[in-house]
């Protein structure tokens, strides 16, 4: 890595300054804007950045916390250990921890030789970004579920330090965010894609990963995760079968969990599906209709036109991006 910003990194910060002098904790202030310690994007990034990085405090174990945002930290050199639902996770130079949005954790007191490099990522970012890593079968479901306003904590373990292309790539994101410029934002979004699926090519990377989910939270990634793949011709008697359900059963507690039903929610993705594919596709408005599942087209467009306020035909015209096709 550039000695300058290794140089950089290993500079005391002033809250460290403060915690060598005798500061005993960590000034919640600083980091949240809540009485539940979740740090704030606000305060974490500035104005004009979607993504920023900064060293982990070292000298004082920091107490546990929530993230408004996805955080994921690379350890660059000597050990970090985390405490996830009172398990340690120990990092050792060159492994990587995501932490999705729903996650609580504390830090380990770390040393003047432990840097700890957290990213902090909004969500607007990794939604610009989703699209090239949806086929992603490790990183896919696990961004899907930080954008769940009800998800559960998740984290994601990787031990890159005998990986050269990985710990290549951390070496230019470290250096892009360091240097940052006005024009950087296409450069990072190209950088954590790729990353993403660097991660997913070389899976022997991925030394853990724990969900801290509920039965409840379980089910709804069930159900989500089958409409998804199933839209178009999708049952709630086949899922019900699935997963050791009668219909009856799973239709009531489909509706406790999601507050709406299977086929409102089957109609929903049918819907979205469409919409993209609208957008970003030249297959004809009946095409789209009949691979979206629909035989009846007015009973579709009525539908459309309830979720979207305009006839498919119209939607397209305004809104057609022949950038988003290239994508």
């Amino acid at each position: 890595m550039d000695r300058e910003i290794v140089e950089q990194l290993m500079r005391l910060s002033d809250e460290e300054k403060a915690i060598l002098n005798g500061q005993k904790n960590i000034r919640k202030d600083d980091y949240t804007l809540s009485d539940s310690f979740i740090v704030n994007s606000k305060k974490m990034l500035n104005a004009d950045k979607q993504m920023d990085f900064r060293l982990h405090t070292r000298f004082i174990d920091f107490p546990e916390h929530g993230h408004d945002y996805m955080e994921f930290m690379y350890v660059y050199k000597g050990k970090i250990t985390h405490v996830i639902d009172g398990e340690k996770i120990v990092l050792d130079a060159g492994d990587i921890l995501f932490l999705n949005r729903h996650v609580r954790h504390s830090v380990l007191r770390a040393e003047r030789e432990d840097l700890g490099i957290n990213f902090m990522v909004s969500d607007a970012f990794l939604e610009y970004i989703f699209h090239n890593v949806q086929d992603n079968p490790v990183m896919s479901g696990f961004l899907k579920r930080n954008f769940d306003r009800a998800g559960e904590g998740e984290y994601l373990h990787f031990r890159i330090k005998d990986n050269f292309p990985v710990r290549n790539l951390m070496d230019n994101l470290i250096y892009a965010l360091a240097k940052h410029a006005a024009g950087d934002y296409a450069i990072l979004t190209q950088l954590v894609s790729l990353l993403f699926s660097y991660l997913s090519f070389y899976r022997e990377t991925l030394a853990g990963g724990v969900s801290v989910s509920s039965p409840d939270a379980l089910l709804k990634q069930n159900v989500s995760a089958y409409i998804e793949r199933q839209y178009p011709r999708a049952k709630l008697s086949e899922l019900a079968f699935s997963l050791g359900y009668t219909p009856e059963y799973l239709s009531r507690r489909i509706a406790e969990l999601f507050g709406a039903t299977f086929q409102q929610l089957l109609v929903g993705e049918r819907l979205k599906v469409a919409r993209r594919l609208l957008v970003s596709t030249r297959l004809s408005v009946d095409e789209i209709i009949r691979t979206v599942g629909y035989e009846n087209q007015s009973y579709f467009h009525r539908l459309f036109r309830e979720k979207y306020g305009d006839t498919p035909r119209r939607y397209r015209m305004k809104n057609f991006s022949p950038k988003q096709e290239r994508e």
